[in-house]
């Protein structure tokens, strides 16, 4: 028995002996490469989380955002009027009404990309935001058709912020809705290119001097050239920049709500199509706002805020109103005069005053329901009548709107906006009621209401 154990487990050790020997010499397997799952991120950006997920192989976290918006909107249409004097013996001209829409259609696609990572020195983001556009009829976004273009593009990095953002100078923007009260814009779009640094002084506090690029969409029928340097009403061509527009501005924002005060230096210069004189001038503006929570009222707040500017149109706000029509609403009646300067055709040149104020309330009903209102008043005043000056006109105007939000669940919202806007403008002292193409009286008086039913689905 003791003969059969040894004999046993010897040939129990050769056996493994032999096997272990053997796969000495087979090839080395390595196991499966372990799966590399995504991984979410959430990195605080002023004071706000960009939540995405970290791309592989780098510490950068990504977020992709954005919406899609179908919309109708309609308006009322009226006689719509255009002076001219400048440049054409029809001083008062009729629009055709019947050719004129009164109806239309938007549909946008907008993507966004945030790209953050952590630094020593505070996040260092890239923000990319493009927009695609299909319209059709009244108050379409973009031209009728297909459009795409860059809304926002945008480096920041310790107090540094470099590329196409929201104008530095402006509070509020446009308001709460797609067609604009009377504030400075270049927030919800037309924005800027900047190289801007901020510094932040803690407790909310922050100051930022902003270099921009002046150039901005053309607005309405009396103007002639794009940027601030809007129009010069018809009497000059824009001349090459030279500077940028330089802006500063002073802002807080806390638990009970912002405020901001801004100013800007803007260069004029432009050369004169009625005697070859030119200007190169300083324009400045000034805007300041101021927003309060309601903490008795989830989601509710109010605000005011207000523009002052000489030669520097467009800081006032006024030309962004409405859809930029200058206070001539879908068309109707007589656009305001609205350019930075205008040459009297004797040497001189006209300089305009505009200014402009604007309130603001938003409440909450209920989760679902948010109600926004909102009203504007401005004011355009030209100093020197003289010459061919004297074809200028002061104008004044006001609009109210508002908007009502119903969002049944998340990241869907039903909105219905309404704007109303009327102008009144001054006669101009060349206009002769009965005259050689002149209507019998001036049209100086003119409003109109735009509606808009917007569907959006955010991402």
């Amino acid at each position: 028995m003791t003969l059969m154990k040894s004999l046993l487990l010897g040939s129990a050790a050769g056996f493994f002996a032999v096997a272990s020997a053997q796969a000495a010499d087979l090839p080395t397997r390595k196991g499966p490469v372990a799966a590399e799952y995504v991984r979410v991120c959430s990195i605080t950006v002023a004071g706000a989380p960009v939540v995405g997920f970290v791309l592989p192989g780098s510490d950068t976290c990504l977020k992709i955002s954005g919406y899609i918006t179908g919309q109708i909107e309609g308006g009322n249409l009226k006689q719509g009027y255009s002076y001219a004097p400048a440049f054409s013996s029809l001083q008062a001209l009729n629009a055709p009404v019947r050719s004129r829409d009164s109806i239309g259609w938007t549909t946008r696609y907008n993507l966004t990309l945030d790209a953050v990572s952590n630094t020593a020195y505070g996040p260092l983001v890239a923000h990319g935001e493009y927009q695609f556009n299909y319209g059709q009829g009244f108050d379409t976004t973009g031209a009728t058709g297909s459009d795409g273009g860059l809304n926002q593009a945008y480096v920041t990095w310790a107090g540094i912020t470099a590329g196409k953002i929201a104008s530095f100078f402006s509070f509020t923007g446009g308001g709460y809705g797609w067609a604009n009260f009377f504030s400075p814009d270049r927030k919800g779009y037309n924005q800027p290119d900047v190289l801007a640094y901020t510094a932040s002084f803690g407790g909310g506090f922050a100051a930022t001097i902003s270099l921009e690029s002046s150039q901005a969409a053309t607005s309405g029928p009396i103007t002639w050239a794009g940027g601030s340097e809007t129009g010069y009403l018809g009497s000059a061509l824009q001349d090459g920049h030279r500077v940028p527009d330089i802006v500063g501005a002073l802002s807080v924002h806390q638990a009970w709500g912002s405020a901001q005060i801004s100013g800007v230096a803007h260069n004029v210069r432009a050369t004169s199509v009625l005697d070859g004189s030119s200007i190169d001038k300083w324009g400045w503006a000034v805007d300041a706002g101021v927003s309060f929570n309601i903490p008795s009222f989830a989601g509710a707040s109010i605000g005011v805020t207000g523009a002052w500017s000489q030669n520097a149109a467009w800081y006032s706000g006024i030309p962004d109103a409405m859809w930029g029509e200058d206070g001539a609403t879908n068309g109707n009646g007589q656009a305001m005069a609205i350019g930075d300067a205008f040459s009297n055709g004797d040497g001189t040149w006209a300089k305009p005053t505009d200014w402009s104020v604007t309130g603001y309330a938003q409440f909450a009903v209920n989760p679902q329901i948010t109600l926004q209102i909102e009203g504007s008043y401005g004011e355009v005043h030209w100093d020197d009548r003289s010459a061919i000056g004297l074809n200028l006109y002061d104008s004044k105007s006001y609009l109210i709107g508002g908007l009502i939000h119903y969002d049944p669940v998340k990241n869907l919202d039903f909105a219905l906006e309404t704007m109303y806007q009327s102008t009144t403008s001054d006669q101009p002292g060349l206009y002769t009621p009965g005259g050689a193409g002149f209507t019998s009286s001036w049209q100086g008086k003119g409003d109109g209401f735009a509606a808009r039913l917007m569907i959006t689905r955010s991402f």
